[in-house]
């Protein structure tokens, strides 16, 4: 089976990982989709798993059973050769008279051409195709039974079956949401960055919802964590979001100020955090003097020799006062969060 997975770009590696992890020799192929490394799309060649396994997967937003791949140029006549070289045969496999069928298309490339304008010829073909077998073609653009998606990328064009009605980052824990929550596929691919070593303890000194360390947890339950927030109701909130996952107990919850850090020094062996990124603080001084703070706060919180993960708009800020603090860059990824590229760091307490 042929699988297009898709996720937060920039993580495409973190997904690749847990593709191979997850289901071992059963992958024959799992390589990055598109013209770069950084498209947020996965391509998998697997055999004998099911869909609910693939929906299990912590790194992906949405699965595509692929149909067809074909490529495509940058003008209208192209794109048209391109539809109408598809093959739609198995689409018959999940059609029948009463089955209502949803379109979406996605381009990302230097094309004449807009989504919308691939969308609408995806769907005239699939009417002529399926008037051809004697079929009405009922569509339903809002709640659709099937939904067909399009994904063209430089020169590929992938048709594809959504497997996913909603995407995967919904998690069924998050009952309560902190207004700034961070994606939990973000988050879970944080945490794999991390890759703490068992029986150790990890803090998330702004704990907002908990989404971070539940993500954790749900993975890990050979560690320990401590979530904090200065909010007495973001802590209550992770609390319950906590339980919902049933790991409420791997996890410690504390109502403090992360700068000021109410809990011993070396405490924890690792960090891992997503921080206010200040956007809307003028001047920068605020969110200089915080960032500041919390790194001065963590470089006694955590151990010599320590790793921590976070994620921020202000690399430029972080880098420097990193350096400041006394910590080395291990690496920086760029992903994309909520239509902002922001890095990923992960470094180590020197």
């Amino acid at each position: 089976m042929r699988v297009l997975l898709t996720t937060v770009p920039g993580i495409e590696d973190a997904v690749i990982s847990e593709v191979k992890e997850l289901f071992k020799d059963r992958v024959v192929t799992a390589e990055v989709f598109g013209s770069s490394n950084v498209t947020g799309k996965v391509l998998i060649d697997i055999n004998n798993v099911t869909i609910n396994e693939l929906k299990a997967l912590g790194t992906v937003e949405h699965v595509v059973m692929v149909l067809d791949i074909k490529n495509v140029g940058r003008d209208m006549g192209s794109l048209r050769d391109c539809i109408w070289k598809l093959r739609l045969d198995e689409l018959l496999n999940y059609y029948t008279v009463n089955t209502t069928i949803g379109i979406m298309a996605d381009r990302s490339g230097d094309h004449e051409f807009k989504s919308p304008d691939a969308a609408a010829l995806l769907g005239e073909r699939i009417s002529e195709f399926l008037m051809s077998m004697g079929l009405k073609s009922l569509f339903n653009l809002d709640n659709a039974d099937l939904t067909l998606r399009l994904i063209i990328d430089q020169d590929k064009c992938v048709l594809g079956l959504s497997i996913t009605r909603k995407p995967l980052r919904n998690r069924p824990y998050r009952k309560f949401n902190h207004p700034a929550s961070i994606n939990p596929i973000l988050a879970n691919a944080m945490f794999r960055i991390l890759s703490p070593a068992p029986s150790s303890r990890i803090c998330d000194v702004t704990c907002g919802s908990g989404t971070i360390v539940i993500e954790g947890a749900l993975m890990r339950r050979d560690v320990i964590f401590l979530c904090a927030d200065i909010d007495y109701g973001y802590v209550n909130g992770a609390l319950a979001n906590a339980r919902e996952a049933n790991v409420d107990y791997l996890i410690d919850f504390v109502v403090m100020d992360s700068t000021r850090p109410a809990i011993r020094d070396n405490a924890c062996s690792y960090a891992i955090f997503n921080p206010p990124f200040g956007i809307r603080i003028e001047p920068l001084k605020g969110i200089a003097d915080f960032y500041g703070s919390l790194f001065r706060a963590l470089r006694n919180v955590l151990r010599d020799g320590s790793s921590m993960v976070f994620i921020t708009v202000r690399k430029s800020l972080a880098k420097k006062l990193l350096v400041k603090y006394g910590f080395r860059i291990v690496s920086e990824r760029v992903v994309e969060q909520g239509g902002i590229w922001s890095s990923i760091f992960k470094v180590v307490k020197e």
